[in-house]
């Protein structure tokens, strides 16, 4: 055992890191809500790319800017409300809108929308915007609507109206004209379902497509999905500005502008970072090691937080239980830096070898700070020498 290094609790190190920690966090998020929302993040184009957004959503007939506040919402009705309208005729009417009119390139000449192919890559006519929607959102099989069961193509005496709006088989138009509960819900879960976590529904099913997020099926939207990115981005990199020289002033120019390597938390409890053989630091490991912890932090902010996040996690673990259970108390960055930290008040650290020869010489003890041991003339006994004046 090395008697000249005492080395701090795992306790302690741990309270020294997580004032670093907190006054990173802190600082940094400070200057975000003060000046990174307000000023970078607009100025990287956040504010122009969730208005364009929003707008488009709105355009679609699929959301709404409600009176108050920022928006837009998605439409919510009741299986019947209080007038007596019907939810579900509320929902067909949007969707209605969103596939045959919103998306209709030939109608609605907004070039931010992408018109549809067919599968001999020819662009959708006006008749295949209504074929798609009631094919592959309602479900029909050509003529048939058998596969439905809540709705039916119009008819005008036998003639079928594929331009027109479904209307309710005779079942379900008897009950809602019955103004029967149980079928009016089943209906509206029809357009709108948003129990526990997952939302299902023709209503959102045209959300998804219309924000270009839903890949599994066709959807080729891309306008809402990339303004959506570029406003990330922008978000990401005004964090990113705010955070990141927080971090690097804490975790590298401060050891690098201290004598003995510490970051405020270990000034402030008394803690020294020194080459693991007792010395003071060489200029390499004074250097190495605070970029190392500077880069290891800066990865909670790479643009998949997710990801950053748990890099970061899974380090401090593996770091912590390293040093709290390993024989060597020392953690990633300390085995790869060679370095440790040591309690400054109660250790003893030289500047190099020939310091610590002299005062292993002066003292008699040996290289980890143990008394010599030596033969006793007089009695032939192995005695202890604890201090110089007992030889």
């Amino acid at each position: 055992m090395n008697r000249f290094l005492v080395e701090p609790s795992p306790l302690k190190r741990i309270a020294s890191y997580f004032i670093d920690l907190i006054l990173t966090i802190a600082i940094g998020f400070v200057l975000f809500a003060t000046l990174g929302q307000s000023v970078l993040a607009d100025s990287l184009g956040a504010s122009e790319a969730s208005k364009n957004a929003s707008d488009f959503a709105v355009s679609s007939g699929l959301a709404y800017y409600p009176d108050e506040g920022e928006g837009p919402l998605v439409y919510e009705y009741e299986a019947i409300d209080k007038d007596g309208k019907k939810g579900y005729e509320a929902y067909l009417d949007h969707v209605w809108y969103y596939y045959t009119e919103f998306l209709n390139v030939a109608k609605n000449p907004n070039e931010k929308v992408v018109g549809r192919k067919n599968g001999d890559g020819k662009d959708f006519v006006s008749e295949d915007y209504y074929r798609f929607f009631f094919e592959e959102c309602l479900g029909f099989a050509g003529d048939s609507a058998n596969s439905n069961p809540y709705f039916v193509y119009a008819k005008e005496g036998e003639n079928i109206l594929h331009t027109s709006k479904p209307v309710l088989n005779a079942e379900y138009k008897a009950k809602v004209e019955a103004n029967d509960e149980d079928a009016l819900k089943l209906l509206l879960k029809y357009f709108f379902n948003a129990d526990g976590v997952n939302q299902t529904g023709l209503y959102f099913d045209a959300i998804r497509d219309m924000k270009g997020t839903d890949y599994s099926e066709v959807s080729v939207q891309t306008y809402y999905q990339n303004e959506a990115l570029r406003y990330s981005w922008a978000t990401w990199g005004a964090e990113v500005i705010c955070l990141a020289p927080i971090a690097i002033i804490l975790f590298l120019v401060i050891p690098l502008c201290l004598k003995d390597g510490q970051s405020l938390g270990k000034l402030l409890f008394g803690l020294e970072v020194v080459d693991v053989k007792g010395f003071r630091m060489s200029v390499v490991q004074k250097i190495f090691r605070p970029v190392i912890v500077t880069v290891f932090h800066l990865l909670a902010l790479l643009p998949n937080v997710g990801l950053g996040l748990a890099i970061y996690f899974i380090g401090s673990i593996v770091s912590f239980l390293m040093m709290a259970l390993g024989k060597r108390k020392m953690n990633i960055h300390e085995r790869i830096t060679s370095t440790i930290v040591v309690d400054k008040k109660y250790s003893i650290i030289f500047d190099g070898p020939h310091e610590k020869s002299l005062y292993m010489e002066e003292h008699q003890i040996d290289e980890y700070g143990n008394p010599l041991v030596r033969v006793s003339e007089s009695e032939g006994q192995p005695t202890v020498n604890l201090t110089k004046e007992e030889d």
